[in-house]
């Protein structure tokens, strides 16, 4: 085993999107505690700490090599809020290996197509002034989200108005890393759900930040409504489970 020192380090030992977001806890400017990443045979591992609300062991490669790595690498991470995570049947079989519970199961989500090119004429950018609109919004319409605007992961964030100028729809740019782009905090207000809100915001995000790169999102295995807006906009769906550290 041997330590990867920077993000491209790690962009070079792997090609897992999942992994290579992690990558952004080696970067000078990473809001948090630095991370750390291991190569370990076919397997890499990301230590981020607090990225998207938990501190996260991504991993990828063999069971063998990963269970390998993550024995050598866990006992030294202390965190009571760890989450091991990696591809649903890779984490499984790591999990009966080191004797780890799973804690969870949901979807990684990469854009596996050309951006979307239709208009999204009432999606805007908003700027600090809707910072307060905005967290008012997610708590009434996405209480869950993980991501809120003061976040020190949230970047910059999308949104509807209506007529009123009230806002309706929002959707954030988080937690990025180096060539890759993650969307969060996608939320629509309860009076106007079933009207495509949601499918302009996270098309008019998807076109935006795919000219930075790849582009990502988490979303519940069961949130069907989402699955069907994201599929429909060229996502590609990817089970990924996370065990109790």
């Amino acid at each position: 085993m041997h330590e990867l020192h920077s993000a491209d380090e790690v962009i070079a030992a792997t090609d897992d999107l999942l992994v290579r977001w992690g990558a952004q806890a080696l970067l000078p400017d990473y809001p948090h505690a630095a991370g750390s990443a291991w190569r370990h045979g076919s397997a890499v591992a990301v230590f981020a700490p607090a990225l998207n609300r938990n501190d996260r062991l991504l991993f990828t490669g063999t069971a063998d090599d990963a269970a390998e790595l993550l024995a050598r690498v866990l006992p030294a991470l202390d965190s009571p809020k760890l989450r091991p995570l990696a591809s649903t049947a890779l984490a499984h079989r790591v999990g009966r290996l080191l004797g780890l519970d799973v804690r969870a199961t949901f979807g990684w989500m990469h854009l596996a197509a050309e951006p979307p090119t239709a208009p999204t004429p009432r999606v805007e950018w908003l700027s600090p002034d809707d910072e307060q609109a905005i967290s008012s919004l997610l708590h009434k319409a996405n209480p869950r989200s993980y991501v809120f605007p003061d976040d020190p992961g949230a970047r910059r964030w999308a949104g509807v108005r209506d007529a009123d100028g009230t806002l309706v729809a929002v959707g954030g740019d988080s937690w990025p890393a180096p060539g890759l782009r993650f969307i969060s905090g996608v939320a629509t207000h309860p009076d106007h759900r079933g009207t495509g809100l949601s499918t302009q915001v996270c098309a008019f995000l998807a076109r935006e930040l795919a000219r930075e790169g790849a582009v990502a999102l988490m979303v519940d295995a069961d949130n069907a409504p989402a699955l069907k807006v994201y599929r429909r906009l060229g996502f590609r769906y990817r089970s990924i489970t996370a065990l109790a550290g």
